[in-house]
């Protein structure tokens, strides 16, 4: 089979080729899956620099999400054969991956293929931050990293609950496609964060923090919560902390506390993981969702592919199909 690998850690252009390999062989409590598509996500650059929370094994296979259809299955598996199924799992930038069934998300056989691909990561990442931040209609949530896949997945879910949003940015240009999703924008350049919530909330400040960034970003965005507010850290795009004063969390009675993604999954009975699945692929399905494609490529021209990433326009997803 095909596969896109690499020898040694780097940048993905200077060690990504594309070769041939052995098919993997589904062990026990495994499924052999045929792939569809895998999209180019931020952690992919962590794993193939060697900074990610796993090491690569050389020669390795790089990849680190996709969704693809079950060809077989190892000893203590019963899946049918062809079920659409998503998930995170390394190797996904190949023509076959064998993937835990723990790992697997069973997914409606009309999902399109593109939002199946992105399933496992960024929407159930966003499902489970809100999930974590029990808000309720008419509440005020505040996101780092405005324009991240993952804050735009969140201003959409917030929205069907009816939880506010106010989203920080860096670059102006981002903010006419955020506010159409139904977020008000802060671009952290031009105005502090607590001055334009306080303005945005009359005063109130906002109920929930959701942080991918640390930093001075972070400081800030802590400063608006209310009384009773959490602060939830899922991301550290800044190298330096967040910085508080004890007091600033006694006196507000405030909550810190930190998210990751396995953790939630793991900590899900079968129930309600089956229940979060139907209701965010239910979501994700509509054409109206936002959930953009930038472009497609074989792992053949995975140069193009790096190329279009590193393109300032890009909007959306890059992905790999097969």
């Amino acid at each position: 089979m095909k596969a896109l690998t690499f020898e040694e850690t780097g940048k993905p252009l200077d060690i990504l080729a594309v070769k041939n390999c052995d098919k993997p062989v589904p062990q026990a409590n495994e499924v052999l899956v045929k792939m569809l598509a895998s999209p180019i996500n931020p952690a992919d650059f962590y794993f193939l620099a060697g900074t990610y929370r796993f090491k690569p094994v050389f020669p390795q296979i790089a990849g680190l999400e996709g969704a693809g259809l079950i060809e077989s299955a190892g000893e203590g598996v019963d899946l049918p054969h062809n079920t659409l199924v998503s998930f995170v799992a390394k190797n996904t930038w190949a023509e076959y991956v064998s993937v835990p069934v723990d790992e697997l998300f069973i997914l409606p056989a009309n999902l399109p293929v593109e939002r199946a691909a992105q399933f496992a990561l960024n929407p159930v990442t966003a499902w489970g931050l809100l999930e974590k931040s029990n808000l309720v209609p008419g509440d005020w949530l505040l996101l780092t990293a405005g324009n991240s896949t993952v804050s735009k997945l969140i201003i959409q879910f917030a929205r069907i609950r009816g939880i506010n949003v106010i989203a920080t940015i860096r670059e102006p240009k981002f903010t006419s496609q955020l506010n159409e999703i139904g977020a008000e924008v802060i671009d952290v350049n031009d105005e502090p964060i607590t001055d334009r919530v306080a303005e945005i909330t009359k005063g109130a400040g906002v109920n929930c923090v959701m942080d991918a960034v640390g930093g001075n970003t972070g400081t800030e965005a802590l400063n608006t919560l209310k009384v009773d507010g959490k602060l939830i850290i899922y991301g550290r795009m800044d190298k330096e902390n967040v910085q508080f004063h004890n007091s600033t969390i006694t006196y507000k009675n405030l909550t810190i506390s930190g998210f990751g993604i396995r953790g939630f999954i793991q900590n899900l009975d079968g129930s309600q993981r089956t229940r979060m699945v139907q209701s965010i692929a239910g979501i994700i399905a509509s054409p109206d969702f936002k959930l953009e494609i930038a472009a497609t490529y074989a792992i053949e021209n995975f140069k193009e592919a790096f190329r279009t990433i590193g393109d300032n326009n890009q909007r959306g997803k890059v992905l790999f199909k097969f």
